[in-house]
């Protein structure tokens, strides 16, 4: 697991796209966050693979969100259900029924009192940087498995869980629900 530590240091970018002169100013606009243009392009290369991802600020309390994706497109197009979009919603008062909620997120990553709503589009300040990770499917499994979507559903839900328990026995503060310390 330390393996796997050393590559989220060494592989995570900024999450956001941010404003032209402050990097702790996230844009967004109704459909969703931006990505930063650098992890937009990384995130096209692993998109449509298996993989596990970890977003986390940098602040002093460090608050780590661990997750997983098998499914074509992943997890955080601006416009899904799930993340990117998703904060976007519940900023913007407009929450679709198939978002999750993820509005400890917000309370922990961003300050709310800053929110800009604009017309087209919007901006918030960020408590502290905060970066994502994606690792692929062949770091943490045999590649064998790559042809068996129930090997690769089964080797994600194993190895997403052995890594939580594992930033949660180095007291990382964990924004998955079934682990929020906070």
């Amino acid at each position: 697991m330390e393996q796997v530590l050393g590559y989220i240091e060494q592989n995570s970018h900024r999450l956001f796209k941010h404003s032209e002169n402050d990097i702790l100013e996230a844009v967004f606009d109704n459909k969703g966050f931006f990505f930063d243009a650098q992890t937009e392009l990384i995130y096209r290369r692993i998109r449509n693979l298996p993989h596990l991802y970890v977003a986390f600020s940098t602040g002093e309390n460090g608050l780590y969100y661990v997750g997983k994706s098998f499914q074509n497109g992943g997890r955080w197009k601006r416009t899904h259900a799930y993340h990117l979009g998703t904060l976007a919603h519940h900023l913007t008062n407009n929450l679709r029924k198939d978002d999750q909620n993820h509005k400890h997120w917000i309370d922990n990553w961003m300050q709310i009192e800053s929110l800009n709503l604009g017309i087209n589009n919007h901006n918030i300040k960020l408590k502290s940087e905060v970066k994502i990770c994606f690792i692929p499917f062949s770091f943490y499994c045999e590649n064998e498995c790559l042809n068996d979507i129930k090997k690769i559903r089964e080797s994600n839900k194993i190895f997403e869980k052995k890594l939580i328990e594992y930033l949660k026995t180095l007291s990382f503060n964990l924004l998955n629900k079934q682990n929020n310390k906070i």
